[in-house]
């Protein structure tokens, strides 16, 4: 089974299109989520009658964000998993980012709400983020019918002069690893501070699956400063099937110029 699984993974990412690099500037957003219940466990509480599919996402839009790319789905210990993407879309940049999340009852009744702060200090025209939430409570589950999300923010008047570039310049198997290598480069006229790198995985349908963090030795670069990243990620059953990937890069100007 594990030899046609890296075989079914070799296949896919194949087929994946050329990468696109998105500029983000924010800070750091790390994967979250604690406290999985098993799946032995979830199956005696009838979570095997429960299909997570007849779950609706309805998400709410603003004048300057967008919430897209959103999913639901069980992960193997029964837990069920919400990601998605806010993208700023409009000109001017977006501080105190929260993502709000409410599960909802057929009649509409709220059965859980979540606050979901991203680590993004800043977000700039543009740049995306991406978001993940567990939901634990599995005696809950039979009775959901939505999920809706919504975004919560302030307008900040700031000029970004740092401009970190990511490219990446080889990926191959190792064993039963996928190994990404690249490189980020600081092309702005600023040194920046906060440096991050997460790369968002989606399926064949655009929507986020999941995330992972690069390594990166440095999170301050000069201008015209240059260090690499590696990615690296055992290709199991914990992961959920991707068709494509890209990468973001996080940060903040050393000194912060207001407009």
């Amino acid at each position: 089974m594990l030899a046609l699984y890296k075989i079914a993974k070799r296949t896919l990412l194949a087929a994946v299109p050329p990468l696109l690099f998105f500029l983000m500037s924010c800070g750091c957003l790390e994967e979250a989520g604690t406290g999985m219940q098993s799946a032995a466990a979830s199956r005696d509480s009838g979570l095997y009658l429960f299909d997570y599919r007849q779950i609706s996402i309805d998400t709410t839009s603003s004048v300057g964000a967008r919430v897209k790319n959103c999913n639901i789905y069980l992960d193997i210990y029964g837990g069920l998993v919400v990601l998605g993407e806010l993208e700023n879309t409009s000109n001017t940049v977006k501080t105190d980012i929260e993502i709000t999340i409410d599960f909802e009852a057929a009649g509409q009744d709220i059965i859980h709400s979540a606050l979901v702060p991203v680590k993004a200090e800043y977000l700039g025209k543009g740049a995306k983020c991406p978001f993940i939430y567990y939901y634990n409570d599995s005696e809950k589950y039979i009775e959901l019918s939505s999920v809706r999300i919504g975004v919560n923010y302030r307008d900040h008047n700031y000029s970004f002069r740092g401009n970190p570039i990511a490219r990446v310049e080889e990926y191959f198997y190792q064993d039963d690893h996928l190994v990404i290598k690249g490189s980020i480069k600081n092309i702005g006229e600023e040194k920046i501070k906060d440096l991050a790198l997460l790369c968002t995985f989606y399926d064949n349908r655009d929507r986020v699956v999941f995330i992972k963090e690069c390594y990166i030795p440095r999170d301050r670069m000069m201008p015209q400063e240059e260090q690499d990243f590696i990615l690296e990620m055992l290709l199991d059953d914990y992961l959920k099937d991707f068709a494509g990937f890209q990468f973001q890069v996080f940060f903040s100007d050393e000194i912060r110029v207001n407009v």
